[in-house]
């Protein structure tokens, strides 16, 4: 039974000292980029992140709280805020770039994801000061966006200059409805970090995020018709292909509506496709962050009973002298 005791108050221990450092925060700045309709490379659409536009690369920060399970699992609260864009000037790809249209949303994106611990070295260089020490981790997750994409305006209207406008409520594609600025998406991706002292802890993370939205650049579907659009506004920026765009990229005199996209594309209801509806569009945020453990004291170390560290605060008993 003693020994059965001794063990518990051992483990309950080490379960103290353990909770102490269960918890850290931290702020992180990178990069962003997009994976979608607008620009690219030389070619149509491909998947995951052989799309990416490294020239179209912008920005992201925010911060993060995290608590730690468990030796493998960590859960943690994070939100960031980033930037993406796209232009169809900025690829070689024919039909995207006959399109000739351009985007730029900021995301704001709050998520909860949990964190597996794939590698882990308490002690880097082995030198027995077990500091620093060192994690890889990948995560996954589900987060909630709310965006809104604007469109630039490169000629000027009779009643609108050249500049950014509001997308969403243009309803460029002759939605019945303007689409929702909220939306779901799941983020994964992998990183690691370094935790100096037991209070500083230096990190970086890449991770890819597939939106439960295809409107992330207000392309999706086909275009519209001029009279279906519900203003002056609306019919130039659904379409700002010219026929000097058209001259550069197919060499030759053309009407505006004369190219397929993708390749092959079959006209739809006497519509010309304008985006491609099969997929829905995603992100990369890609982030370095500083940050300090939050050391929470147990009971046992803020009793003053048990608490060895207060041994000087203790009054020392004084003994008489005897004469």
């Amino acid at each position: 039974m003693r020994r059965f005791l001794l063990l518990i108050f051992i483990i309950s221990l080490s379960t103290t000292g353990f909770s102490q450092y269960s918890m850290d925060w931290g702020i992180h700045i990178g990069a962003s980029n997009y994976l979608g309709d607008i620009g690219g490379t030389d070619g149509p659409r491909r998947d995951f992140i052989y799309d990416v536009k490294l020239n179209q690369t912008r920005y992201v920060f925010g911060g993060h709280l995290r608590y730690k399970l468990n030796r493998s699992w960590s859960v943690s609260a994070n939100f960031l805020f980033g930037r993406v864009e796209g232009k169809d000037e900025e690829t070689d790809y024919a039909p995207r770039r006959a399109r000739n249209l351009n985007f730029r949303n900021n995301i704001k994106e709050l998520a909860l994801r949990g964190e597996l611990t794939l590698y882990s070295d308490n002690d880097v260089g082995g030198r027995g000061y077990y500091n620093p020490d060192f994690k890889l981790f990948g995560f996954a997750g589900v987060a909630g966006i709310m965006h809104n994409p604007q469109g630039y305006l490169n000629e000027a209207t009779l009643n609108h200059a050249e500049g950014w406008y509001d997308l969403r409520p243009l309803t460029t594609e002759a939605q019945s409805e303007e689409y929702s600025q909220f939306a779901l998406a799941f983020p994964m991706g992998l990183g690691v970090y370094f935790t100096h002292d037991r209070t500083y802890r230096f990190g970086w993370e890449i991770g890819y995020r597939l939106a439960m939205t295809d409107y992330l650049d207000d392309i999706s579907n086909v275009y519209a018709f001029e009279d279906e659009l519900p203003n002056e506004l609306s019919r130039a920026l659904a379409n700002q292909t010219t026929p000097e765009v058209i001259q550069e990229t197919f060499g030759e005199a053309s009407q505006i509506y004369n190219y397929h996209y993708p390749d092959n594309f079959e006209i739809t209801n006497g519509r010309n496709q304008r985006g491609v509806n099969d997929n829905n569009d995603g992100y990369i945020f890609s982030t370095f962050s500083f940050g300090m453990l939050i050391r929470e004291k147990s009971r046992f170390s803020r009793s003053s009973k048990y608490n060895w560290f207060n041994e000087r605060k203790r009054r020392k008993k004084k003994a008489r002298a005897k004469f």
